[in-house]
């Protein structure tokens, strides 16, 4: 039911809006027709004053008050004119002017249609001559877009004016009858060839209306398209750039992974223990870097495709920390690196806990594995409000004394079509996606990462939540 009063609604919106263009449009050709008339009204009525003004050697009483009659209609027809000309020109120039633009096509169809009618009427005393009316009111009616029932109730106002003047001045009751028919019809015609005019003008004003909306659409399509095409573009660029790198990273853990059981399978270094220690050490690094990468691609992959459900739940972050660092406690002791817990233990947050063990595993493993022997690693947490938004936020912060980066290696970073993969103090080797996930998976918590390094002095990254 809501729905269905929100679309009458929309529709009567939609209705007013299109009625209110087609009467600014109507205006607007009404204004232009009406320089047009108004601007002819007087070359016209000038010349009928020359031509009505010559001497003539027949004067009789009746002619000199005929033509001092259509010499004054004339003259009053100049200046009408001319002060509706200027109206007009007012009129154009000022839009906004509403009342104006509205009403002075009608006073122009008006004044137009009684100096026909005067002048016919005045043509009476002479002849049987009603041209000058039938003229002037089928070009007026005909030139103005004006509805058909004002234009009815402006034509009605013209004949009695008409009937009224006529009777008085055409005695020839025969001539009466012709001429008031003939004005009858004529104005009937006016009003069906104005009906004709009008509805014709209103249809194509509508369908110039759809032309354009569907045009404007197809513009809004074109570019939307033209800017998802280039996203494809990019999109495939990066995944064909991406899995030209996995391919690439694939193939040296696994060849090294193929070479080392080649040896394991000729039984080289039977007698040697240190060799065969050291063999079976690089076998389980280089198995351990493939199941890595294949880990990380998984996930990457994943997420790309919303297979990986967002689930946030209450969790603690202190202690989520301390269980990725108990996970890795074996790597860092091969190295002899210290790392600390000193996240805050009531700090809780809701947040899905797979995602969040991602970003913390990577962040210290990366951590770990960039930080000489016997170094440092440090997890830290505080909370802060940002100055514009006065939201609060949970900055945990991973911090190692390692070998740090250069800005070209911080900005690649977390750019998966510029993967970097940097060998570790004891050159162990990466997959170049732990970061790009943790940037994805924070993202996915309306949160940021951002990291802070210098070559030879350490890194520290850093993951914002809001609370």
């Amino acid at each position: 039911m809501t729905n269905l009063i929100n679309s009458l609604f929309k529709h009567s919106e939609t209705d007013a809006l299109s009625k209110k263009n087609i009467d600014n449009e109507i205006r607007q050709v009404n204004l232009i027709r009406s320089f047009m008339i108004t601007g002819l009204a007087i070359p016209v009525a000038l010349i009928l004053s020359f031509t009505y003004s010559q001497d003539s050697d027949d004067y009789s009483v009746s002619f000199i008050d005929w033509r001092r009659s259509i010499l004054d209609l004339n003259f009053s027809i100049v200046v009408i004119s001319a002060l509706l000309f200027v109206l007009t020109l007012f009129a154009w120039s000022k839009p906004m002017h509403t009342f104006l633009n509205k009403h002075l096509p009608y006073v122009i169809l008006l004044v137009m249609g009684i100096w026909g009618t005067i002048c016919s009427i005045y043509n009476q005393a002479v002849s049987t001559s009603i041209v000058t009316f039938l003229l002037i009111c089928f070009v007026s009616s005909i030139s103005l877009l004006i509805h058909p029932i004002r234009l009815f109730v402006y034509l009605v106002i013209i004949y009695l004016i008409f009937f009224i003047g006529v009777s008085n001045t055409q005695h020839d009751s025969s001539i009466l009858l012709s001429n008031m028919a003939i004005g009858f019809v004529t104005l009937v015609a006016c009003l069906g060839v104005s009906m004709i005019q009008w509805r014709n003008y209103i249809t194509k004003f509508q369908q110039k209306t759809l032309i354009k909306k569907q045009k404007k659409e197809l513009e809004i399509n074109y570019k939307q398209l033209l800017v998802t095409s280039e996203e494809l573009k990019k999109a495939n660029q990066t995944k064909d750039k991406f899995f030209s790198i996995l391919a690439h990273d694939l193939r040296g853990p696994i060849s090294s992974t193929l070479a080392l059981t080649h040896f394991l399978e000729e039984s080289f270094f039977v007698n040697d223990e240190y060799e065969r220690r050291r063999l079976f050490k690089l076998l389980q690094s280089s198995l351990t870097t493939s199941a890595k990468l294949l880990e990380n691609v998984l996930l990457w992959s994943r997420s790309q495709t919303g297979i990986i459900a967002f689930k946030p739940t209450e969790i603690n972050l202190c202690e989520c920390v301390q269980s990725n660092i108990d996970f890795l406690k074996i790597v860092a002791a091969e190295k002899d690196i210290v790392v600390k817990n000193e996240v805050d233990p009531n700090i809780v947050v809701m947040a899905d806990a797979d995602m969040m063990n991602t970003i913390f595993r990577n962040l210290i493993s990366n951590a770990i594995k960039f930080t000489k022997n016997f170094g440092a690693v440090d997890v830290i947490s505080t909370i802060r409000t940002c100055e514009l938004s006065r939201k609060k936020f949970i900055d945990v912060s991973v911090i190692d004394d390692g070998v740090g980066m250069d800005e070209k290696l911080v900005n690649n970073l977390f750019q998966i079509e510029k993967k970097t993969v940097k060998p570790g103090t004891n050159k162990e080797m990466g997959t170049g996606l732990g970061l790009v996930l943790c940037k994805e998976f924070i993202q996915k918590h309306a949160g940021t990462i951002s990291v802070k390094s210098a070559k030879d002095v350490g890194s520290t990254f850093t993951i914002s939540i809001p609370v």
